[in-house]
Formats: C-alpha cells, sequence, structure tokens
C-alpha cells in the first residue's frame, strides 16, 4: 500500500492553519502527571505549531520538527520553541536528551520501523512517548441527524490510504517500549464557517482538491449540508470527537 501524507503543500498548510481547532491542551493534561522531567521536549509532525504551543505549557523547552516547509512558515513565533524541518525518522537531536516526545494526528503517516527507534535513541530513560488524536466522530450532541450528513460526507469524500495496522501494548513492546492508552469524548464548539473550514483540513478533502476539485466547490458543497444544523452562520454548535492518546516508556534493557 502506497501511503502519501498530504499536509506537505502551501495551499493544505494555509487550509490547515485557518481551520484546525486548538484542542491539544484538554489531551496534554492527561501528559503532565506522567512527566519525569520538564526540561525539553519535542513536537513531531507538528505541523502548524498548535500541538507545540500546548506542549510549552509542560516543559521548559520545545524542539519542533516538520517535514513541510510549507506547515512550518504558518507556526507562530515563540520565545521557548524552535522549529525546524526535519522527518519524523530522522531527528537532529542528540542521543538521550528528551524528556518527552509527542505526536498528534501523525503517527499513522509514519514509518514505525525507522520512527521508533529514533525515538528510543533520543529520549531519555524516564521519558515518554505520547502520542495523540481527536478523532471527528460525525456526531452532534441533540441533533441525530448529523449521522446523515457524516455518511455523505464521507461518501463523497472517503480516506485516502495511511498506516492502519494494529498498534498496541504487543506492537509497543516489540520496539521495547512499555505502553498505556486512554480515550475520552470531547465536545468542540464550531460556527457553520469554522465546521467547513475544519473539514477542509481533512485529508479527506485535501485529496479531493488534489484529484482535481476546486476547492471553491467543495467548500460550497459543505456549507450546503451543513447550514441547516445551525440557526445562523455566527452561531455555535458543539461537535463531538474522541480524543485519544497512548503513553510510552522505554523498556529497561
Amino acid at each position: 500500500m502506497t501511503v502519501h501524507n498530504p499536509f506537505d503543500g502551501g495551499a493544505e498548510a494555509q487550509r490547515y492553519a485557518a481551520g484546525r481547532p486548538y484542542f491539544h491542551p484538554a489531551v496534554l493534561e492527561r501528559l503532565r502527571p506522567l512527566l519525569n522531567g520538564h526540561t525539553l521536549g519535542a513536537d513531531v509532525a507538528c505541523g502548524t505549531g498548535l500541538s507545540s504551543l500546548a506542549l510549552a505549557e509542560l516543559v521548559n523547552e520545545v524542539r519542533a520538527f516538520d517535514s513541510s516547509e510549507a506547515m512550518l512558515t504558518q507556526a507562530p513565533a515563540h520565545t521557548r520553541i524552535a522549529f525546524a524541518q526535519a522527518p519524523a525518522e530522522s531527528l537532529p537531536l542528540p542521543d538521550h536528551c528528551l524528556d518527552v516526545l509527542t505526536v498528534s494526528q501523525a503517527f499513522h503517516w509514519f514509518d514505525r520501523a525507522a520512527f521508533l527507534p529514533e525515538v528510543q535513541r533520543t529520549l531519555k530513560s524516564e521519558g515518554v512517548l505520547f502520542l495523540y488524536d481527536c478523532y471527528f466522530l460525525g456526531e452532534m450532541p441533540q441533533q441525530p441527524d448529523f449521522g446523515g450528513f457524516a455518511e455523505a460526507y464521507f461518501g463523497r469524500y472517503p480516506t485516502p490510504p495511511r498506516h492502519r495496522e494494529p498498534f498496541g501494548s504487543s506492537e509497543a513492546a516489540q520496539a521495547g517500549f512499555g505502553f498505556e492508552e486512554n480515550h475520552f469524548l470531547l465536545d468542540l464548539p464550531f460556527s457553520l464557517p469554522g465546521l467547513v473550514a475544519y473539514l477542509l483540513t481533512h485529508s479527506n478533502t485535501l485529496a479531493a482538491t488534489a484529484r482535481g476539485e476546486p476547492e471553491a466547490e467543495i467548500r460550497a458543497w459543505l456549507t450546503e449540508q451543513l447550514s441547516h444544523f445551525f440557526v445562523s452562520p455566527g452561531a455555535e454548535r458543539a461537535v463531538r470527537f474522541r480524543a485519544w492518546y497512548a503513553a510510552l516508556r522505554p523498556l529497561p534493557v
């Protein structure tokens, strides 16, 4: 299976910066009690820097990396975050320097066989790899017919290929890590334009644009399909997500 990360171009980065919600602190609060050190953290596949900003609330210094130069140009300046272009599988970091390494919504794009040894190389013995995501469930509380929109949406814009191989405690152990995971529901507020902008950052709609469908047409279809869920474009409705995280620590040798 060929896996192509669609988040690497200038137009994609602009859509990402305009539409992604800042859910990251709500998940990283679960990381706070797991930290044994707070000196240095790395945020890998940082995108436009939202995940890096959240990590900077937990550690003194953040090194943030993304393979896309276009994504990094959208990242905000921060006195304790250093952004640099680098692939997840080859990080410009010394051995065993990190207290924590975070990956938000990107592990499924990585070459795991190359990435996990790189984590082993860069983490301290008491460090933690924190993988996390926030999944769009296609649910809107008190709006059961929102599921009909979600079905039409994923039917029209199917999810492109990604690494879907199982990854749990046995796979983590084979790579030399202990493993614990959890998930919880998270309701995020969106206006109509905000929800459309968010869906335009999905790999589904980015892939549709790459195939030749104009962004304006996707935006118009989404707006038409979603408009009756909002009393006015500026009004906000909660959309339900499933937040997931996994904490991995190097096993003793």
